[in-house]
Formats: C-alpha cells, structure tokens, sequence
C-alpha cells in the first residue's frame, strides 16, 4: 500500500516552475513528511481533550512543536485532502484576536497513528 505521507514533488511547485523553485520543494521534501505526522501526532494527542475542548488551531499546534506556522498551516491542509483531520466547527481567539479553525483528527488519521506506534 503506498504510504499515504508520500511527497508528490510536482505539487510543490508551480507547472513551469524555474530550477530555483524546483530545487527548493526538492530540499523541502523529506522535511514535509516529517512535519505532517508531527502535526497529525499533536492532532492525536489533543484528541483527548487540551485547554477544554477537543482538537488544536494551527497556533496552538506550532506552539508544542516548535515550528514555523507557515510550515504548519500547509500540513494541516494536507493531511485535510487526505482525509485524516477535519474542521471541528469550532473557532478560539489566537495570539492576534483572530478567529482560527480548531482542527481535529478523524478516525482515519488516528489509525494511521495506531498502526504506526
């Protein structure tokens, strides 16, 4: 079965991109699966429940991982068109008095989890 974390280069760039762009997501690439299953792992833990509610924003999660929220915010919609986390329909203030999504981990992402650890 093809590893669902699986990098397709050609996504992470654009159609008639220039060799700099190229090799850019080519650098980047092992570094994306990583940050995926650590913001899929974040996700899992806070499935039980984290500041009261179930899930995590964006912030929240670049916060406990120690990463960029532009390095996270990319995961997230991701592991969103894999299937594996979800908008709860929840929205909390972040750190700039905006409105983000509180995302959560389907049943789809927690197996993945499971079968891993």
């Amino acid at each position: 079965m093809k590893d669902l974390f699986d990098v397709q280069l050609n996504t992470m760039h654009h159609k008639n991109a220039v060799d700099t762009e190229v090799a850019a997501a080519e650098s980047i690439a092992p570094r994306v699966t990583g940050l995926r299953l650590a913001v899929l792992r974040d996700l899992y833990l806070s499935s039980d429940t984290i500041n009261g509610r179930f899930g995590s924003t964006g912030e929240e999660i670049t916060k406990r991982t120690g990463e960029w929220l532009y390095s996270i915010k990319p995961r997230i919609t991701e592991l969103v068109r894999i299937g594996m986390v979800e908008d709860s329909g929840k929205r909390v203030k972040n750190s700039r008095n905006r409105n983000e999504v509180v995302w959560k981990i389907t049943d789809k992402g927690k197996e993945f989890i499971d079968a891993r650890d």
